[in-house]
């Protein structure tokens, strides 16, 4: 009879086992893809390559960051085109039937202030008022200052568009009453046009953002800040109006850090999150 008893008892205990076997080799299989998953892998930043320097160029000075370009260009469409745009307002509002004084002195003033930002001041500082406010300047491979001619096509290539964009939109239409005025005007007009286009291309295409002015001129918007600064009278009050802009991008950049420290945390407590879940379905 013992003999009997324990054969039927390791009878039973075998199955016992197998099933124990099978539960644990399920668990396993379950736990396997668990821990297959992979974390989200962080986004990689793209690290910042540092435009190439021109053989020419000298070590003393800086490319110009982008930040700076913006302030520039901004500076300066609202001082040559706020008033103009303001006395265009004024004289649609108006009608032309009232306010007439008002809109001519307004016209006046507009001229005069495009006149003083993108022709005189150029020609006589090398520097406009956006240059002013964003610390920058045009300058040669040497320091030394590009030719007059290049900031009166840098300056004003803008409005010569504009001009041109008036001419086409006006002229083209009297194409058809015959005389070669309509087809001059036109052209030049789409010229002035295309120009604006030629010089945005290759400004966007070179790494040291070089329009097409810039390129013949061997010319670059670099970083510039006077050894010796003026303590006194216009030229003083001019580079007083970088202290805007410099206040401006110390703000830009604070933003930049407070913004890629919450996108650090937040990728930290994400990546927390997961670890705890895995360790919890092990």
């Amino acid at each position: 009879m013992g003999l009997l008893d324990k054969v039927e008892s390791n009878e039973t205990k075998a199955p016992k086992k197998a099933v124990a076997k099978a539960v644990k080799a399920a668990k396993v299989a379950e736990a396997v893809p668990v821990a297959a998953k992979a974390a989200k892998p962080k986004k990689e930043k793209k690290p910042k390559v540092k435009k190439a320097r021109p053989a020419s160029l000298s070590s003393e000075f800086e490319i110009a960051p982008k930040l700076s370009r913006v302030i520039s260009w901004w500076v300066n469409f609202i001082a040559n085109f706020s008033v103009l745009i303001a006395a265009l307002v004024m004289s649609a509002l108006t009608g032309g039937s009232s306010g007439g004084l008002e809109t001519t002195i307004l016209f006046l003033v507009a001229i005069i202030v495009f006149f003083f930002n993108a022709i005189f001041l150029p020609i006589y500082t090398g520097r406009n008022l956006g240059q002013y406010t964003s610390s920058t300047r045009y300058i040669r491979g040497d320091g030394s200052k590009p030719l007059f001619l290049h900031s009166l096509f840098v300056n004003n290539i803008g409005l010569l568009s504009l001009v041109g964009f008036i001419m086409v939109f006006t002229q083209a239409g009297l194409i058809s009453d015959g005389g070669t005025a309509p087809i001059v005007m036109t052209s030049i007009g789409a010229v002035m046009m295309i120009l604006w286009v030629v010089n945005w291309q290759f400004s966007r295409n070179s790494e040291l953002d070089q329009g097409l002015f810039d390129l013949m001129f061997g010319a670059y918007l670099a970083r510039y800040i006077p050894e010796e600064k003026a303590t006194s009278g216009f030229r003083a009050r001019l580079e007083s109006m970088s202290q805007f802009g410099e206040k401006y991008a110390k703000r830009v950049e604070e933003r930049a850090k407070v913004r890629e420290e919450k996108a650090s945390e937040q990728n930290e407590t994400e990546e927390s999150t997961e670890s705890s879940e895995e360790t919890s379905e092990d």
